[in-house]
């Protein structure tokens, strides 16, 4: 069995022992395998992976010694039968369903999870799930690979994707009553997206179930100023419509 990290640095390792390739554009078609086991990516693909739209003209070739040294490295750290595991199938390679667990696959399985638990109303759940979700991030995806476009818009959505899962345990927490937790999960997610108005929005009712409506207006008045200063808008109606509730302590 091949583990994968891909949330992070990228380390591939088959019973323990390193088996990711040295060079960045083998790092790359490794990666782009890896985001996909039991589906053929093909060989366009790889190629626009690796040099986007300015490939050279022996790219199928340098694309079939990337593959070629992606199985070497397998094969080093003990995997058998590697040309096997990453077949060749047209219009290009596939890896084996079932011989590849990756973290990317066990963050978006347990996200589906809580995303039902959330259906149920179960907050609980929600926050359980959540957990060991966002805990298998090591920093940003894809962190180490020397992402071109193809890979960076990748990166991209499971961000957006990872962003969206710390929300929704903080709505959790909060449901919960879990004031605290909420504002500990969110400071850092908060200066790092600042424009984010549901992560504001969270932070601000956190406050409110610690009897603390001045910080949470501060918190508004804040964000008020960067929207206005960086972008020349004003919060949302919601946001606004919170802190009006606060100030006339209702909220």
């Amino acid at each position: 069995m091949i583990e994968a990290l891909l949330l992070g640095p990228l380390e591939v390792r088959v019973d323990g022992r390193a088996a990711a390739p040295g060079a960045p554009k083998q790092r790359a078609v490794c990666a782009a395998l890896l985001l996909s086991p039991g589906t053929v990516v093909s060989v366009d693909r790889l190629i626009e992976v690796v040099w986007a739209h300015d490939p050279p003209a022996s790219a199928v070739t340098k694309i079939q010694g990337y593959v070629s040294a992606v199985r070497k490295s397998l094969a080093e750290a003990g995997l058998p039968r590697p040309a096997e595991v990453l077949a060749t199938r047209a219009p290009g390679y596939v890896l084996r369903a079932g011989s590849v667990d990756t973290d990317v696959t066990r963050f978006e399985s347990l996200v589906a999870e809580a995303g039902r638990a959330r259906t149920r109303r179960d907050p609980a759940a929600v926050a359980r799930l959540l957990g060991p979700a966002l805990g298998l991030w090591r920093g940003a995806a894809l962190a180490d690979v020397g992402t071109g476009p193809a890979l960076l818009a990748e990166a991209e959505r499971l961000a957006e994707v990872r962003l969206t899962a710390v929300e929704d345990k903080a709505a959790a927490n909060l449901a919960l009553g879990r004031y605290r937790e909420v504002l500990a999960g969110l400071d850092r997610h908060l200066a790092q997206h600042p424009y984010r108005e549901r992560i504001r929005e969270l932070r601000m009712r956190a406050l409110i179930g610690l009897d603390c409506p001045a910080e949470a207006l501060a918190c508004y008045e804040n964000g008020r100023r960067i929207l206005r200063a960086e972008l020349g808008v004003e919060p949302s109606g919601r946001l606004r419509r919170l802190a009006s509730a606060i100030s006339g302590g209702v909220a």
